[in-house]
């Protein structure tokens, strides 16, 4: 039962029957209409508001659903008063009448509900609300055929009808002022109906669009993206065909161009800083993390109250400016656009206009045009640098970001060569990217494991999961702990509150299981920091954020060896199913990466008269298997072999300018001799090869801890090489028969481990097994 109302509200509220009705149990309420007109006022509206709900909540059983709903349609609606059928605010189908089956069920009562669409402008005249998610009878068309209605709807949700849209399916008024439109998984094109209703002109008052699985290319997303500009608030772009191109567009066009980015929390959080207004199309600018003395400690416990309130310094000036953007304090609940939130603000919203007694009541969803804050790109074809630059261009407005797999595309070709369907996914080192100073809005994210495990998912022709699973979590995950220390942690960002965590392995050799353990464990330690702020800052309890309060597991379907194991034997070949280290493989790809005038756009860094030093590109660069015999000495290929600085010049023409403008950076390459850090040696060794001397990129906290300095500029192609094994075949072979774990209850006897300690965290923990 809810809380009783508190002592203020109980003297306070004008009419006691309202205080209470919130408490009278569903099954009572057609009995208190009967009273008198008082109470019928009071608990008719919520009796009919949602009725294919609220007869489910009286008892009503699945299988006389359609028996049910002719009587209602035919009989009693017809019988009832205008005023009581205008109470009828949302008809939700979603689990109503998805089976046929039961004593009275019969052809026609299954065509009912799908006739009825044409009539239900006139027969609930107030009807905002109506939701057929995949049921199976209903066909939606009839809608578009529906008489004109007074009211229109405000949140249809269509997803997974089987019944294919016509373009013109929008031009009637019934939907001139819808805010939530589901259209997933339905046949037909959207191009066409971008083009004909699909648009601000014929739904000037969309805010949320869901388009999931309609096989949309990035040609026909930019047309939707550009069409609807920053009116959308969430967009779900899942499970298309689409790549990293759009992600520009989606940036260039739907999120606001004032950003939330501000030096306002330096001691705190670092800021931003862009030395110079340049970058590359793959990376976006170049901005760097400036850190200071507070930001990367720990212990600083202010980093959990909440922003200041906005003041203006004049007194005529309460409100913002429309050009002023000041970031949310993060204290309030994170918003969300499902479809159940969405009909629930809707219906809340209509109650207070008719509490107000003002039909032309706007409440806050139409209000503004703030642009793309709810952002969903899952199962696509985004590469993880696509949505890195995604995240550093949208200028901190994400609030929700979804992305359930991104494919690691080193730059370096040897790794993909004759590797037979491989694929590598995960956020190896996008952590840094949600901290405040970047992701300014994020409150909530649904991401693949790695971003906190960071091990990846790996997958290749003939590759069994349990040898993926073994060679993600031996050599795979070794390498990226070294080159990307910094995986997402609950103080990484205590603005958000909720993480699901994405194709979670069913079996773990280990690795897994001790980074959610330890993810777990930091939840609980931020949950006891959290604690102790609010009561270190006395009298502003009310201004320390919640921390991570939610946390979902979606772990993949179980496997075992018995039944999913590729043979070690002599028929699989494993050098010619992965390796693709073919003798030819340096001639055919080395005129790929040369120059026209030979120099790989590398010089020196000298001063400015000096003329710029071009190097003869190697015919054959130093073996990546000879690394493991470097142990001491100074390396004498180039480009170690012709200066003494550990920069070198990199110049990027227009075509490669993020701006189109020509520039050129130093690039930190090392000082070419052995030192304390692992991944700055392999590092250096890399760049000797020409083919990885490119993708320059400003150096992140993740390189920085790895031993780059700060504000130094790195060449990508030669760090993200370094993921990847020196022989995956060999390593393939090598994974040895390590033991594999159930993940699901390994965390399930953590949990009951630590129940009643202080490392047990008290939110809520979800684990969910996915098909």
């Amino acid at each position: 039962m809810e809380a009783l109302p508190s002592y203020e509200e109980a003297v306070t509220n004008p009419d006691w029957l309202h205080l209470v009705a919130t408490y009278v149990p569903v099954a009572n309420w057609p009995r208190c209409c009967l009273v008198d007109k008082r109470f019928y006022r009071e608990f008719a509206p919520q009796l009919w508001q949602d009725p294919l709900v609220t007869v489910r909540k009286l008892g009503l059983h699945p299988n006389d659903d359609l028996a049910w709903y002719r009587r209602f349609v035919n009989k009693h609606v017809k019988s009832a008063r205008l005023e009581t059928r205008l109470y009828v605010r949302s008809l939700d189908f979603r689990n109503f009448a998805v089976r046929a089956s039961g004593l009275y069920s019969s052809e026609a009562s299954e065509r009912a509900i799908s006739e009825s669409f044409k009539n239900l402008p006139q027969i609930f005249p107030g009807l905002i609300c109506l939701l057929v998610d995949g049921h199976p009878e209903l066909d939606p068309g009839s809608l578009a055929t529906a008489a004109s209605a007074s009211q229109s709807l405000q949140l249809l949700d269509l997803a997974r009808c089987r019944h294919e849209l016509s373009t013109k399916f929008f031009n009637p008024g019934l939907f001139r002022d819808l805010v939530f439109l589901d259209i997933s998984f339905i046949p037909g094109s959207i191009r066409s109906a971008t083009q004909a209703s699909l648009n601000p002109r014929y739904l000037p008052e969309l805010r949320v669009l869901k388009v999931q699985g309609r096989e949309m290319d990035n040609a026909t997303a930019s047309l939707l993206v550009q069409a609807f500009g920053r009116r959308l608030r969430g967009l779900d772009l899942s499970y298309n065909k689409l790549s990293d191109d759009v992600l520009d567009e989606i940036v260039e066009h739907s999120i606001s161009h004032f950003t939330f980015h501000t030096d306002a929390h330096f001691q705190k959080e670092g800021r931003l800083v862009l030395q110079k207004n340049i970058g590359t199309p793959k990376y976006g600018l170049f901005p760097f993390i400036e850190e200071s003395a507070h930001s990367r400690d720990s212990q600083f416990l202010e980093k959990y109250l909440a922003d200041s309130p906005f003041y203006s310094q004049r007194a005529d000036q309460a409100e913002l400016q429309e050009w002023q953007a000041v970031r949310p304090d993060g204290l309030a609940a994170a918003r969300r656009d499902d479809a159940d939130m969405m009909k629930g603000l809707l219906l809340d919203e209509a109650a207070s206009a008719l509490n107000r007694d003002d039909s032309a009541f706007r409440g806050p969803l139409r209000l503004g045009s703030g642009g793309l804050t709810h952002s969903y790109l899952n199962g696509n074809q985004f590469t993880a640098a696509g949505i890195d630059r995604l995240i550093r261009s949208s200028r901190g407005r994400l609030e929700h970001l979804e992305c359930d797999s991104c494919l690691f595309d080193p730059s370096h070709p040897r790794i993909h060569g004759n590797i037979k369907g491989l694929k590598v996914i995960g956020f190896f080192g996008s952590a840094p990217l949600f901290r405040p100073v970047v992701s300014s809005a994020i409150r909530s994210l649904r991401v693949h494991h790695s971003l906190v495990t960071q091990v990846p998912s790996v997958s290749a022709d003939g590759l069994s999961r349990a040898t993926a699973a073994r060679l993600a979590e031996g050599q795979l995950y070794k390498n990226i702990r070294r080159i990307y220390p910094l995986a997402l942690v609950p103080d990484t960002n205590p603005r958000i509150t909720s993480i699901i965590l994405t194709n979670i392995p069913a079996r773990s050799t280990g690795p897994i299981i001790e980074r959610l353990t330890h993810f777990l464990q930091l939840a609980a330690t931020q949950q006891k920091a959290i604690k102790h702020a609010r009561a270190l800052f006395t009298g502003r309890s009310s201004s320390v954020l919640r921390g991570l309060r939610h946390i979902r597991l979606e772990l993949e379907s179980d496997f075992s060896e018995s039944t999913d194991v590729i043979s070690m034997s002599d028929d699989v070949d494993f050098d010619r199913l992965l390796d693709p280290a073919e003798d030819d493989f340096a001639r055919d790809t080395s005129s790929f990466f040369d120059d026209d005038d030979g120099s790989f756009g590398v010089t020196s860094r000298g001063t400015a008269d000096s003329k710029p030093h071009q190097a003869k590109p190697q015919k054959k660069p130093a073996s990546i298997e000879e690394y493991a015999h470097w142990t001491s000495g100074r390396l004498k290929a180039f480009p170690y072999a012709d200066e003494e600085s550990e920069y070198i010049t990199q110049h990027v023409n227009a075509a490669h300018s993020w701006t189109g403008n020509v520039f050129s950076v130093p690039v930190w390459i090392g000082p070419g001799v052995i030192t304390r850090h692992a991944a700055v040696n392999e590092y250096m060794w890399n760049v000797q090869d020409p083919n990885l001397r490119r993708d320059v990129g400003p150096a992140t906290p993740n390189h920085v801890a790895a031993g780059v300095p700060p504000l130094s500029y790195i060449f990508y192609a030669a760090w993200d090489a370094m993921v990847m094994p020196k022989n995956i075949a060999q390593a393939a072979r090598s994974c040895g028969s390590a033991s594999l774990r159930d993940v699901a209850a390994a965390i399930k006897d953590y949990r009951l481990r630590m129940r009643g300690t202080e490392l047990h965290w008290d939110g809520k923990l979800e684990l969910v097994r996915t098909r």
